[in-house]
């Protein structure tokens, strides 16, 4: 029983490490693609993408998970040659769904980019609607895999997608650009389909590999096949549904808010053209800055959820707090520094990356980047509650923040002084919200007790010393050397120092806190030996 428990722990870390890898890659691969196609490519790039996430969420977001969980009840009472069965069905299933919705994305492209009063998308929806099947049919053999308790396949696949991805849509967007800005996007779009059949290929090979011993396991089968394949596919579907219901608002809300603001933008008084680049700056730029930073909270989310199960499971609240505790003080101390050093660099650091395009991209991530700190206390105490069972109550926070968000950016988006700002006010406010009924609960279910306001003073301080020393430093260093690159690099650097610095002068992190994190213990023992713990 020991043994499961550490191949459990190995293939969540391998998971892990294999999304934040892909994450990191998908985060990065925006900021060369953006000065490529410049913002008005990536508005229709971006467009398209969010049509592929919404299709893609109906069929390979929940059911490898359904896969997963039926395999693996499966082979735990010994039905192999029933497990196999239910791999089977699900990947005909996924086929069966995955060409169904790419073609309906396909038929229906113009429909689409016209809808969301972005018509300029129409080559990049057509582009991308292939890679709802392939990766479609990737994701039935990861949800097999990892029924098997074997996290390998899934993680090499993963990072196999997303390296293929960057590097076709890379060439595919410089190819395509002489003919315009939307065949280039829909050229660093079409990537994606590449990515997935290199996945697809890649879970494949796996499979064949392993086909033999699989079978030799089937051979020793201690049951008979008991379901037939309607059964099968009506416990996918069940088990599916509410999965798939949660996990596709944010997709509603990001196709949405693509509608509300290039609607408000042009209804502000605003060309199609002009509506289309701030949209770019503000959704597909500005936005993959913000998001960062939540690579490493997610992880520390997927962390929560077993190391809390586990002290409720033993009923020991007293933990349960003090976990939460370090929790949500581990999402400040990254969201707090990294939110206040976009809001301050925010126009320096966009001509560094983007020094074609214009003053309003700086001003969108200034906007937007409070959101940083509330998104990632969002993502922390989602984890939180769903390590306590609770996991309905943050999919309808964070659909009533979503809501709020809607609201707000119809508002102020049409507001002619106001335009793109007011879609990025929309965005933190809706953050704000959810964050703050996520905390709501957390008080209700485990008591007035939880140290909210004490645990993150000294976070608060640390940052804004950062952030003052971060803004002089960038105006000195530019006035004395006239060269943006260099003075935001270095700011960044002093900022670095000084927050680390703070942060161990004040005690924001005791060691004991700082052993309970994920290499904690090692950074700890580093921090020991130079006297600075």
């Amino acid at each position: 029983m020991k043994n499961k428990k550490q191949s459990f722990v190995k293939g969540a870390l391998i998971l892990t490490i294999s999304g934040i890898i892909a994450k990191i890659l998908g985060a990065i691969y925006r900021i060369p693609l953006g000065r490529i196609i410049t913002s008005e490519g990536m508005a229709y790039y971006q467009t398209a993408y969010d049509l592929y996430i919404l299709a893609l969420n109906f069929s390979s977001y929940s059911i490898p998970i359904a896969i997963s969980k039926l395999v693996s009840e499966r082979i735990e009472v010994g039905r192999r040659l029933e497990a196999h069965k239910v791999f089977k069905t699900a990947l005909a299933l996924l086929a069966f769904l995955g060409s169904t919705l790419s073609l309906i994305l396909f038929l229906n492209a113009k429909y689409f980019s016209e809808l969301v009063k972005n018509p300029g998308s129409y080559f990049a929806i057509i582009a991308v609607s292939p890679a709802i099947f392939t990766v479609s049919m990737s994701a039935a053999f990861r949800g097999y895999f990892q029924g098997m308790q074997n996290m390998n396949p899934s993680a090499i696949s993963q990072v196999v997608e997303q390296i293929t991805r960057v590097i076709i849509g890379f060439v595919l967007s410089i190819l395509l650009l002489p003919l315009g800005y939307q065949r280039a996007a829909s050229g660093a779009v079409f990537g994606t389909v590449f990515g997935g059949v290199f996945s697809f290929v890649t879970l494949y090979a796996i499979y064949l590999k392993r086909r033999k011993s699989i079978f030799d396991d089937i051979k020793s089968d201690k049951g008979l096949i008991i379901d037939n394949t309607r059964r099968i596919i009506g416990k996918i579907i069940k088990f599916s549904i509410p999965i798939t219901i949660g996990g596709s608002i944010m997709p509603i809300m990001g196709l949405l808010d693509t509608f509300i603001v290039m609607d408000r933008l042009q209804a502000a008084g605003f060309n199609q053209l002009t509506a289309t680049m701030l949209f770019g700056q503000l959704k597909a730029i500005a936005t993959s800055f913000i998001n960062l930073p939540q690579v490493f909270t997610i992880s520390l989310a997927v962390s929560l959820v077993p190391s809390i199960s586990e002290s409720m499971a033993r009923r020991d609240i007293e933990t349960v707090k003090k976990k939460s505790e370090l929790a949500i003080k581990m999402s400040l101390l990254l969201g707090l520094p990294a939110s206040a050093g976009l809001f301050v660099l925010a126009s320096p650091i966009m001509k560094m990356f983007y020094p074609g395009e214009t003053e309003s991209l700086g001003i969108s991530l200034r906007y937007l980047a409070p959101a940083v700190i509330f998104l990632t206390l969002v993502q922390t105490m989602t984890g939180i509650l769903q390590g306590m069972n609770k996991e309905k109550i943050p999919v309808i926070n964070l659909t009533i923040g979503a809501l709020v968000k809607a609201a707000i950016s119809y508002y102020l988006t049409s507001i002619p002084s106001v335009n793109i700002k007011g879609a990025a006010l929309g965005t933190v406010i809706g953050y704000t919200v959810a964050a703050g009924l996520n905390m709501r609960a957390l008080f209700k279910y485990q008591g007035k007790s939880l140290r909210f306001a004490s645990i993150s003073i000294k976070p608060i301080f640390a940052t804004i010393v950062m952030a003052t020393a971060a803004n002089f430093a960038h105006k000195f260093l530019y006035a004395q050397t006239a060269k943006n690159s260099i003075s935001v690099l270095i700011s960044i650097f002093i900022a670095v120092i000084v927050y680390s610095i703070l942060i161990l002068i004040t005690g924001s992190l005791k060691i004991e806190e700082l052993e309970m994190a994920p290499g904690g213990q090692r950074l700890s023992k580093i921090l020991k030996k130079r006297k600075l713990l």
